[in-house]
């Protein structure tokens, strides 16, 4: 079974561009998968990355129609050993996009549970300066206490999935 964290977004560029711009900040060259000019990929962190334009309806909480793009990082079975670095390296590549490329969006995982959406805000008590903030969990993002928090959050949601099942 693979697992995907997946991080939503808009951006006015068409997708040639943004994936060179991406790609440029993440220091990788996203390329079509299988020749799909739509989905673009390269490995990331030895994990599978991908951009494109997505096609997914509201669920629940989670607003996808909401965003044009999907960024995701994917580990397949055989790259199980991976997972521990999947949320901090979407984390990661989120917080790049937003203080390089003004992105703001949305981080989903395995694209039913949401860990965070990422807004700015106006840091009043600390740098006085528009901030990265989750409105999930209501604070400014800060490293690694907002990674501790998406722990406890994918967690929860997890243990309420499954006593659901």
């Amino acid at each position: 079974m693979s697992i995907c964290v997946d991080y939503f977004f808009n951006h006015e560029d068409e997708l040639a561009a943004l994936s060179r711009k991406i790609g440029g900040w993440l220091g990788c060259f996203l390329t079509p998968y299988d020749g799909n000019l739509q989905d673009l990929f390269s490995r990331f962190l030895g994990m599978e990355l991908d951009l494109g334009v997505h096609s997914f309806e509201n669920d629940r909480e989670i607003n996808f129609e909401d965003y044009a793009y999907r960024v995701g990082i994917r580990t397949p079975i055989a790259d199980g050993d991976l997972r521990i670095m999947q949320i901090p390296a979407m984390v990661l590549t989120a917080r790049t996009l937003f203080y390089r490329m003004n992105i703001k969006g949305m981080l989903v995982y395995d694209m039913q549970h949401l860990l965070a959406h990422y807004e700015e805000r106006l840091d009043l008590k600390g740098s006085g300066r528009e901030e990265m903030f989750d409105s999930v969990s209501g604070e400014f993002v800060i490293l690694p206490r907002h990674l501790n928090n998406l722990d406890d959050r994918l967690r929860s949601l997890l243990y309420a999935a499954q006593t659901e099942a």
